[in-house]
């Protein structure tokens, strides 16, 4: 059968990565380092006696037992791991434009306006990823904030070409968090961002007051758009308001928008336009339009990037390290657990006695994976050692070189 060149992200050289690729490239690399732990320490993972007895490993039959306690142990932990899941999709699309930032505090929006690359960096890498002058910047920043409360959006992207600004509170899918985490946002959220926009005298600087619209005519804009942002039907293809109608989420999002045009009508704010049929609304507060509305799917980059893009084509980084390795750390946990070895321990042990092994795998890491080394490789390692890769050691209908190929690149990708 022939070897298998799975395309694994870290086994690409970190220095050369964008950052669309490396806000990818350290949760991986954590989680695969964590699944070799779960592949060769046989004590990684303890379960409990009420744990073992709830999970049925004392009743299941011997024949499945280990697979099974393998099983259960590496993907509860990755699970458990957030991994860098968790602000994915914001810092993807933070990664797409320098003044695109996440995390977007009103109380920080000067020093987002006047330094949206280091904002940005902040947000991404937080302050560990920052150098001492850009930690420094941030401590000594000159405004202060004096509003009571403080509201913060998942994302936003500054356009001085339109004088716009977008804010964007994102939901995965039509059904994330039901009907009331929905409505929330344009109960609550939306409305506290509104009242912070009609305080006067919310920043200081230099003993001068500003309100939050005078901070924004100061750095040029004339627009602010705030949006609730759905990015994906429960089918997966991007969210549509028909996907969301379908699943019984629409309306909340109309719920929402309709009390919040009640209290602008109510505290007599002036409404340039609305439009209930597509859950937008704008408003004037001293010269500034700020627009309130719903996005669905591929509108979500129309709007915060003013670009058409496909969200499945901007979100979608193909790379096999998180399947690959959880498959084969399962199998090896396995093996590991029942006879006390396994590929990834044999080919550990024939490095450190055989130089000529040691130097071509070291060449495969260098070359980022290289198709023709890793064949060289298996093909050495097989000619060499066949024997000690034994066939109760390789999982069931797989290839003995093929499994061995896998072994090799998961292990290039947590070692490289």
């Amino acid at each position: 059968m022939p070897i298998k060149k799975r395309n694994l992200l870290c086994l690409k050289r970190k220095e050369n990565l964008d950052i669309g690729h490396i806000i990818l490239y350290e949760p991986y690399k954590n989680i695969l380092s964590n699944f070799y732990e779960l592949s060769t320490d046989p004590q990684a993972i303890d379960f409990d006696p009420v744990s073992r007895i709830f999970d049925g490993l004392e009743s299941v039959s011997d024949e499945f037992k280990y697979y099974y306690e393998a099983l259960l142990g590496i993907t509860s932990y990755y699970q458990h791991s957030q991994g860098g899941k968790g602000k994915y999709i914001e810092k993807r699309f933070s990664s797409l434009a320098e003044s695109c930032s996440i995390n977007i505090k009103i109380s920080e929006f000067p020093l987002w306006l006047e330094n949206p690359s280091l904002h940005r960096k902040k947000g991404i890498f937080t302050l560990n990823g920052l150098t001492a002058e850009e930690k420094r910047i941030i401590r000594t920043y000159p405004w202060n904030y004096h509003g009571r409360e403080d509201e913060t959006t998942d994302i936003g992207n500054l356009l001085p070409n339109h004088k716009t600004i977008v804010l964007l509170e994102l939901k995965n899918r039509v059904d994330s968090g039901g009907t009331a985490a929905r409505r929330e946002i344009w109960t609550k959220k939306f409305k506290a961002i509104l009242d912070l926009f009609r305080i006067n005298a919310l920043f200081e600087k230099d003993a001068q007051t500003y309100s939050l619209i005078d901070v924004l005519k100061e750095h040029g804009y004339e627009k602010v758009e705030i949006y609730i942002g759905i990015l994906f039907n429960v089918d997966g293809i991007p969210a549509t308001p028909e996907g969301d109608q379908r699943y019984g989420f629409f309306s909340s999002n109309k719920e929402g928008f309709q009390d919040l045009l009640n209290y602008i009508t109510k505290e007599k704010i002036p409404l340039v336009n609305e439009d209930e049929e597509d859950l937008n609304l704008t408003i004037n507060i001293n010269g500034i339009d700020i627009a309130f509305g719903a996005l669905y799917g591929n509108q979500i980059p129309a709007k915060l990037f003013r670009k058409q893009y496909s969200i499945s084509d901007l979100l979608f980084l193909r790379y096999d390290d998180i399947w690959l390795s959880q498959l084969t750390s399962i199998w090896e946990r396995a093996f590991l657990l029942q006879y006390g070895t396994n590929f990834i321990k044999i080919f550990e042990n024939i490095r450190l006695r055989d130089s000529e092994i040691r130097n071509l795998y070291s060449e495969f890491i260098e070359q980022e994976g290289d198709e023709k080394i890793l064949v060289d490789l298996v093909n050495l390692l097989m000619a060499k050692y066949s024997s000690e890769f034994r066939t109760d050691l390789c999982p069931p209908q797989r290839d003995r070189e093929e499994y061995l190929a896998d072994i090799i690149q998961f292990l290039g990708a947590v070692e490289s």
